[in-house]
């Protein structure tokens, strides 16, 4: 039997999404920490969930992003960004929550609203940091915080999480729909795309197994 869990050199592993119970529940516990602690550091980790499980962007979007970027926005306000793989507009929408995380580390940190968010050590807020460094950086917090995960943990996780999440709280809401709309949401050209980010056979389809 092939052992996925110590995958050879070189073999790519998938990525699964996180459940959205996990995702809160850490954000909440990197939300605590930051506010006893208040270091830049904490509140980078904090981010880096909050921003990437919230806004849904691909993670070298992420990284582009600035203070000033985020600064000032209402819950429920509206702003555009331009993907960098597909250069095409993305209208994302600030959540109270994301408003909510923002403003506490802002608060705390007081930033400089042209440096990014992301920032390289050496760049000092002038240069983002890499992405096998978020990368680093997010198995870290999952290892501290003693998150269970499936496959990768890449920042791609925090991506499918969003997406996923999305599309579960569509259908128990009785919105059948869910699934195109996120996959609209998101800039997906087909829907089976949006589909292979949902790992049905995986999650909550194990539970066909326990069937009475």
């Amino acid at each position: 039997m092939n052992n996925k869990s110590n995958p050879s050199k070189g073999e790519k592993r998938t990525t699964y999404s996180l459940d959205w119970d996990t995702v809160m529940g850490l954000e909440s516990r990197l939300l605590r920490d930051f506010v006893t602690e208040k270091g830049e550091c904490k509140g980078m980790e904090l981010l880096m969930v909050s921003v990437g499980v919230r806004l849904g962007l691909r993670v070298i979007d992420n990284l582009s992003l600035k203070w000033e970027d985020l600064m000032g926005l209402e819950v429920g306000e509206k702003f555009v960004r331009i993907e960098k793989k597909t250069n095409k507009e993305r209208i994302l929408v600030m959540s109270s929550k994301l408003k909510e995380v923002l403003e506490t580390v802002i608060n705390l940190t007081n930033p400089n609203p042209n440096h990014f968010i992301f920032s390289s050590q050496k760049g000092k807020g002038l240069k983002p940091m890499c992405i096998q460094t978020f990368n680093g950086y997010l198995k870290e917090i999952m290892k501290k915080y003693k998150v269970k995960f499936i496959g990768n943990c890449s920042s791609h996780l925090l991506r499918k999480s969003f997406v996923v999440g999305s599309i579960k709280k569509g259908f128990e809401s009785g919105d059948h729909l869910s699934l195109i709309k996120v996959s609209r949401l998101i800039g997906h050209s087909n829907v089976s795309t949006t589909l292979r980010y949902t790992n049905f056979e995986t999650n909550q389809m194990l539970d066909l197994y326990e069937l009475g």
